[in-house]
This record gives structure tokens, C-alpha cells and sequence, in this order.
């Protein structure tokens, strides 16, 4: 094969001289598949037996993709998760995005409870977008997992994209490689999965381009990573436990001052007032196999030394060295609703008057923000 190949699943460039970087290929493979058939080693075991493999964009990957991006007047679709939007709606995405026409998808909507309306969380999202200084064409929430509401996800697409090519972007693990597929077998007649799905972060590792109906190309981008985020300091099997996989089951806790929830062992809630009322409801939103524990303020240090890995888990082993933690103290006096977020992990809605303290490891993003549902 004389000029360039890539692989379709992770868009890495196909070489067969290091079975330790990206694009590996046998030989012997090589000269058997046409150019729209290669698929990676790094692929191949990720789609067949589900490994993991520590590779990351360089930063000067990275750069090639913003560059071209910028120097190209397209249309960018930009996937946030929408359990986790503060996690995934990273700064860099504003350089990627910075003069251009722009869609926002809110992916993992089937997360949410099923009696939350969409019309709020599109309400909420404009607001968000709004206090970050983003002005969006349009926005629409989909599930990637089941392919939900994708008639309209292409309807929009379609509408603003003119002759142009278009540009999936975000953050690590935020679901754009599902959505590319789901696109491709619903839309473009493919049969299967062409692009590589994983838990692990930063699966894509260069651009991926697919042709749309009208002969433009919609692309799939390597992910930003948001290193805030709990996936970067677990385990794999913690990270699948805190991970939901389908509609989270809210909890309701009603806690007096001096007392404290937590998350597994991965962090912890610490209510030092009400304010104007005795009792606090706290309502929790993370993995329905994730374990929260109520104890008192004053037990919580020898709970955490003495229960970490097994009443307080994950993290499973004492091989996950979690970075030491912070608190953060959130004291609001009005009478709104706030979620706490622990990015990549969940969060909790109380309303105000409220005064708590947040503890999580020091790299972990924790946020206040108005009430997503």
C-alpha cells in the first residue's frame, strides 16, 4: 500500500513497524485488506475482547485537528454529556468552536430520571451556555445508547450545514464515536459498528471521515480530555461501577447538621447548616451500584480510614491511589435549587438556604450549579 492508510476504527495512521503505537498492522494483514477494511491491532482487541490500552493524543495531534478545523468553515456538533455537563463541556471546546456555527447535542439523556421533561433540561442548557459566553445555532438532547431522537439530531444537521463538512467534537467519553455509529447504520447503510466504542478515554486518536448523502463528510474527532474527571484515576472496574448504564434511581436523604454522605469511597457531603430549617432533603443522583453511606459528621475520618475499599467503595483496592482530598464549602442563602457536582461521578440537588461542605480528591472538578432537574 504506497500512500497513506488509516484505521477506521480510531482514524490512527496504519503502520506496521510497533505493535506498542497506535495504526499497528500485520504485514501480512496489510497487504490482504483494502483501505476501507483496516482496522488496528489497538481496534481489533478493544471491539473483540474488550482490553484497554493507555494511549493518548499527543498535543501535537491535537493541534493538526484544531487547526484544520479552524482553517475550515463547517459546522460543529458539539456532544456534551448531559449527566455530566460541567465535566464535559471543557474550556478547550471554545477554541474549537470560537467563530463558528455550532450545534450542541446532549448526549445520555436515557440516564435521567424518565419523568424529567426535555423542554427543562433545553431550557437549563441555554442558560448554562448562556453564563459561558456560547451562542448556539440549535439544540437537541439524544440518546446514543438506544438512538433516540436522532430524526431530529439529522434534521438539524441537514438544516445548518449547507454544502459544508461537518465536525463532531467534545470531551473524552462523551459518546461521540457512538454517535457517528449510530449515524452511519441508521442514515449511510452501514451494517455494524465502523467506529471503535470503549470506556476508556481517548479510544479515537485521529480524524475518522465518513461521507454524508450529499457528498460532504462528517467527522469524528479524538477526544479533549478533561483530566477533573474521576475515569482518569480508577481502575477499570471501579470506573464500571461508578459509571451508570442506565436510568439513574434518585435517592432522598434527609440529614441533619453534623451529618455526612458518602459516595462510595470517592467523596463525601458534610451538612454544617440548614440555614432556617433543621433537616436538609438531599437528593442523589449517581450509578445505582455506586454505595452511599449516612454517618455522622464527627465519625466520617474514622469511617473513611477504617471502611475504604470495603463499606466505602470504590476504589476496590488500595492499589488506586486516589490524590488527596480537598473540601470545597458552599454556603448559598437564597431559595433555589443547586445541584454539587463531582465531575464524572454524579451529583446532589438541595435546596437553599443550604451550608455544606464537598470533599473530593483535589484533581476531581467539584461545581455549584442551578438545578438541572
Amino acid at each position: 500500500m504506497s500512500q497513506d492508510a488509516y484505521c477506521n476504527g480510531c482514524g490512527s495512521k496504519i503502520q506496521s513497524t510497533d505493535k506498542t503505537k497506535p495504526g499497528f498492522i500485520s504485514e501480512d494483514l496489510l497487504k490482504e485488506k483494502s483501505s476501507d477494511e483496516l482496522i488496528c491491532q489497538r481496534c481489533f482487541r478493544i471491539k473483540n475482547y474488550s482490553e484497554t490500552f493507555p494511549y493518548e493524543v499527543s498535543n501535537q495531534d491535537f493541534l493538526q485537528v484544531i487547526d484544520k478545523i479552524r482553517n475550515e468553515d463547517a459546522l460543529i456538533v458539539k456532544i456534551v454529556d448531559i449527566f455530566d455537563f460541567s465535566g464535559s463541556f471543557v474550556p478547550a471546546i471554545k477554541t474549537l468552536t470560537e467563530k463558528k456555527d455550532f450545534i450542541l447535542v446532549g448526549n445520555k439523556v436515557d440516564l435521567l430520571p424518565k419523568n424529567v421533561k426535555h423542554k427543562k433540561i433545553l431550557s437549563w442548557l441555554k442558560i448554562m451556555l448562556r453564563n459561558q459566553g456560547f451562542d448556539v445555532l440549535d439544540s437537541v438532547l439524544v440518546s446514543a445508547k438506544y438512538g433516540d431522537n436522532f430524526d431530529e439530531l439529522m434534521r438539524l444537521i441537514y438544516k445548518y450545514k449547507g454544502n459544508r463538512n461537518v465536525y463532531i467534537v467534545g470531551s473524552s467519553n462523551v459518546g461521540k464515536s457512538k454517535i457517528i455509529n449510530q449515524i452511519l447504520k441508521r442514515y449511510l447503510g452501514a451494517a455494524s459498528d465502523i467506529v471503535t466504542e470503549s470506556l476508556s478515554p481517548q479510544t479515537t486518536l485521529g480524524l475518522i471521515g465518513f461521507n454524508l448523502l450529499d457528498g460532504s463528510i462528517i467527522y469524528d474527532t479524538p477526544g479533549v480530555v478533561n483530566k477533573h474527571q474521576y475515569m482518569h484515576y480508577l481502575s477499570r472496574q471501579s470506573y464500571k461501577a461508578t459509571y451508570p448504564q442506565k436510568e439513574v434511581k434518585p435517592l432522598v436523604f434527609q440529614l441533619n447538621e453534623e451529618q455526612t454522605l458518602f459516595f462510595g469511597g470517592l467523596a463525601r457531603l458534610d451538612i454544617i447548616s440548614g440555614e432556617t430549617c433543621d433537616i436538609i432533603n438531599v437528593v442523589t443522583y449517581f450509578s445505582n451500584r455506586l454505595n452511599i453511606h449516612r454517618t455522622k459528621t464527627d465519625r466520617a475520618n474514622k469511617l473513611y480510614k477504617d471502611k475504604l475499599y470495603s463499606l466505602l467503595s470504590p476504589p476496590v483496592s488500595s492499589e488506586e491511589e486516589l490524590p488527596r482530598w480537598v473540601f470545597h464549602e458552599f454556603r448559598i442563602r437564597d431559595n433555589q435549587k443547586y445541584d454539587i457536582v463531582f465531575s464524572g461521578l454524579g451529583f446532589v440537588t438541595l435546596r437553599a438556604p443550604f451550608h455544606v461542605k464537598a470533599y473530593a480528591p483535589f484533581v476531581v472538578g467539584v461545581y455549584t450549579r442551578l438545578a438541572i432537574i
